[in-house]
C-alpha cells in the first residue's frame, strides 16, 4: 500500500499531526482532507487551513458547512470527490464517527470508485442517538473495510452493531515523546487539571480531594474554561482553597505543552454521564509522554491508558481520590510511576507507535479485501 487518504477535521491544528508525520515517514504518500475554515467554540476563534506539502505528506483544505459541530460538518461534495479521483487513493481512513455527514459522504464517493474505507471511532456509550442517527451508523458500517476503535467499549459497540467487520483497537491520536522530559519535582507538588469546566470533567471532585490535604505542600494549576467555572471558583472559597489553586484558563492547544515541565502530577477525575464517557484521554497520554505522574477514574478509555503506570479512582469519589493524592505527594510513589508511564507511552501511545499499529490493521484490511 503507497497511497492513502484521510478525512478529518482534527488536523486542523498543526499540534495534532504527529501521527500523520509518522505515517508518512513510512513510504505512504498521504492525503489529509482537513476543513478550509474551522471554528473552536471552545477557544472561541476560526483557524483557516491553507495546502500544505511536506515531503510525502499533502494537507489538502476543502469548504465546508457546519464548521465547528464534528457531527454535522459537511465537506464540500464535488471537492471531496475531486480529490478521491486526482490521488486515487488505495485506502480511504475516514475519522468521524460512523453516523456523522462525513462519514456517509465519503463511504459513497469511495464506494463508487470502489477504494476500500476504514472509520475511525471514538463513541463508547449509545448515548442519545435517534432513530435515524443508529439506522445511519449501521448502514455506514455494513459499507466499510474495517473500523479502528479507540477503546474496548468503543469496539464492542462496533462489533455489537456489525458483527463481521474487522475492528482494531487503536488511539486516535498518538503523543510526542520528548527525548529527554524537562521535568524537576517540585518542593510543592504542583497537581493539574485540563480540561473544561463542565460537570462531566469532575473539578469538583478533585476540589473536595484536596480539601483533606490542606496540610500537606501542594499547589494546583486549572487550565481550561466554562460555564462551571463561577460554581468552582465558588467552591474553592468554600473549601478554603483559593490561594492554593491557579486558574489559568483554556489554553489553545499550542500552549499545553507549557504545562508539563511545572507539573508533578496530573489527575483527570472524569465522570460518566449517560451520553459520555471519556473516549480518548490525549491530555493524559501527553503528561505521561512527559514523565507526569497520573491518576484518572474509572471512566472510557482511562483505565485502559494508564494500565499500572498510574492510579485510578472510582468516579465521583472524592475519598478514593484523596488517597490516591496522598500516596502520590510521597515523591518516592510518584517518580516511578512518572517514568513507568513515560516507558508505556513511548511503547504504545508515541505517533510512531500509533503509526505502527494503523499501518498493520490497514495491511490487514487490505489484504482481505483483495481477497
Amino acid at each position: 500500500m503507497h497511497r492513502v487518504l484521510i478525512a478529518s477535521h482534527v488536523y486542523v491544528e498543526p499540534t495534532s499531526r504527529g501521527k500523520l508525520r509518522a505515517l508518512a515517514g513510512r513510504g505512504l504518500e498521504l492525503t489529509v482532507a482537513v476543513p478550509q475554515r474551522w471554528r473552536d467554540p471552545t477557544l472561541d476563534r476560526t483557524r483557516e487551513t491553507s495546502w500544505e506539502r511536506t515531503q510525502a505528506l499533502e494537507i489538502f483544505p476543502i469548504p465546508v458547512t457546519h464548521s465547528g459541530v464534528p457531527g454535522e460538518t459537511r465537506f464540500g461534495t464535488r471537492a471531496l470527490a475531486a480529490l478521491v479521483r486526482d490521488k486515487r487513493p488505495e485506502l480511504v481512513q475516514i475519522e468521524a464517527e460512523p453516523e456523522s455527514a462525513l462519514a456517509r459522504q465519503l463511504v459513497r464517493v469511495a464506494a463508487r470508485l470502489r477504494v476500500p474505507t476504514v472509520i475511525v471511532t471514538e463513541a463508547n456509550v449509545d448515548g442519545a442517538r435517534t432513530w435515524m442517527e443508529q439506522w445511519r451508523r449501521r448502514r455506514v458500517l455494513r459499507r466499510l473495510a474495517g473500523a479502528l476503535a479507540a477503546s474496548d467499549s468503543a469496539a464492542r459497540l462496533v462489533r455489537r452493531d456489525a458483527p463481521n467487520l474487522p475492528v482494531g483497537i487503536v488511539p486516535p491520536q498518538g503523543a510526542q515523546v520528548p527525548p529527554t522530559p524537562v521535568h524537576t519535582p517540585h518542593e510543592h507538588v504542583v497537581i493539574g487539571f485540563v480540561g473544561r469546566l463542565v460537570p462531566h470533567r469532575g473539578l469538583d471532585t478533585l476540589l473536595q480531594a484536596l480539601a483533606q490535604h490542606r496540610d500537606a505542600p501542594w499547589r494546583l494549576i486549572v487550565a481550561g474554561d466554562g460555564p462551571e467555572r463561577e460554581r468552582l471558583e465558588r467552591l474553592a472559597s468554600e473549601l478554603r482553597l483559593p490561594a492554593r489553586v491557579r486558574w489559568v484558563g483554556a489554553l489553545p492547544p499550542e500552549r499545553i505543552a507549557e504545562l508539563w515541565p511545572d507539573l508533578d502530577l496530573l489527575v483527570v477525575p472524569s465522570r460518566p454521564t449517560a451520553t459520555w464517557n471519556e473516549p480518548t484521554g490525549v491530555t493524559l497520554l501527553e503528561a505521561m509522554a512527559h514523565e507526569v505522574s497520573v491518576i484518572g477514574s474509572r471512566a472510557g478509555v482511562l483505565p485502559e491508558l494508564i494500565g499500572t503506570a498510574g492510579l485510578v479512582t472510582p468516579p465521583n469519589d472524592a475519598d478514593a481520590l484523596s488517597a490516591a493524592i496522598g500516596q502520590m505527594l510521597d515523591l518516592d510513589v510518584r517518580a516511578p510511576l512518572a517514568r513507568a508511564a513515560r516507558a508505556r507511552a513511548l511503547e504504545l501511545y508515541s505517533d510512531d507507535a500509533v503509526a505502527e499499529q494503523t499501518m498493520a490493521f490497514w495491511q490487514r484490511v487490505s489484504r482481505k479485501s483483495a481477497t
